[in-house]
């Protein structure tokens, strides 16, 4: 499991982890590079090829050091927003994967660039393209980098562009201290990168074969909710879970109780746990509960 577009493990996730562990699913939670625990300089470099490795070395972690702890050939990947969409990427090439739920995911880039250029306008679009540009060059040159905000309002240049409500629902599940030192920026060369190498998750969702729940959230202004559709249709094995909501308002309160719930049942049955228990339920009844691990990378 791991988080979104500059967000870390403390940032919410301990809470599907458990409701994961309490389903008989043990869940491993990670940061990528340069977040929260994990160790990496620039700090919070955003980066779609850094995550996807980062996402390898998680799972081959998990299947090699873990694999006397847990059943690591019934593995599943997890992610949500900017993860949502690692996870179909990575899966493409880690063979083996039993199933997949992927949160409102971030799929496209030309999708999200067009939305970029409609929110921020085509001055501000060029300014955080040369900015990224900049930024790129200047990491390859041993300059210092250069960061955009994360989080800020329309017609900015942050990379996430909330109203009120939205930003709000965004901090709501942020710790009081964070750890790392996080803040509220991302280095500018994720623009360039983008822009570049056209990041587009979608392109791996029909050369998978294990199953997806796919959610979607349709009041999402981040991960359009009709990417999601076209994801869902082009899937081999793909099923939809869609709320009425915008893209925080998933992380807690009565939505998220019923999302991972929901999230719970489909990750057990299609590691076969659900089919287990009822097969092996004695009259006193059985546990097969396990625990989470919270990993640095």
């Amino acid at each position: 499991m791991a988080h979104g577009m500059g967000a870390q493990k403390d940032m919410g996730l301990s809470f599907y982890a458990e409701a994961f562990a309490s389903g008989g699913l043990a869940a491993f939670v990670f940061d990528y590079r340069s977040f929260g625990g994990s160790d990496g300089e620039p700090r919070q470099w955003v980066s779609p090829s850094r995550h996807v490795q980062d996402w390898h070395a998680a799972v081959q972690y998990v299947r090699t050091q873990l694999s006397g702890s847990v059943d690591s050939s019934r593995l599943c990947l997890w992610g949500t927003s900017f993860a949502g969409g690692h996870v179909l990427a990575v899966a493409r090439d880690a063979p083996g994967i039993t199933a997949i739920v992927s949160q409102v995911p971030h799929l496209d880039a030309r999708a999200a660039t067009l939305m970029s250029i409609k929110k921020r306008g085509i001055p501000k679009a060029l300014l955080s393209l040369a900015l990224g540009a900049a930024d790129a060059i200047g990491s390859r040159l041993g300059l210092p980098p250069l960061y955009l905000p994360l989080v800020g309002p329309e017609r900015s240049l942050a990379f996430m562009q909330l109203s009120e409500f939205e930003t709000k629902e965004y901090f709501s599940k942020h710790p009081s201290v964070y750890q790392g030192g996080w803040q509220n920026k991302a280095r500018a060369a994720l623009v360039w990168e983008l822009f570049a190498h056209k990041y587009s998750p979608i392109r791996s969702v029909p050369d998978l074969s294990c199953p997806i729940q796919f959610v979607a959230a349709t009041e999402d202004v981040l991960c359009p909710v009709d990417q999601v559709l076209k994801a869902v249709r082009l899937a081999k094995h793909g099923v939809l879970l869609s709320r009425q909501c915008t893209h925080f308002e998933l992380y807690r309160g009565k939505l998220f109780e019923g999302l991972v719930a929901e999230q719970v049942a489909f990750l057990r049955q299609h590691t076969g746990l659900a089919k287990a228990a009822a097969a092996d339920m004695a009259p006193e009844g059985v546990s097969d509960a396990a625990g989470f691990q919270d990993q640095d990378r």
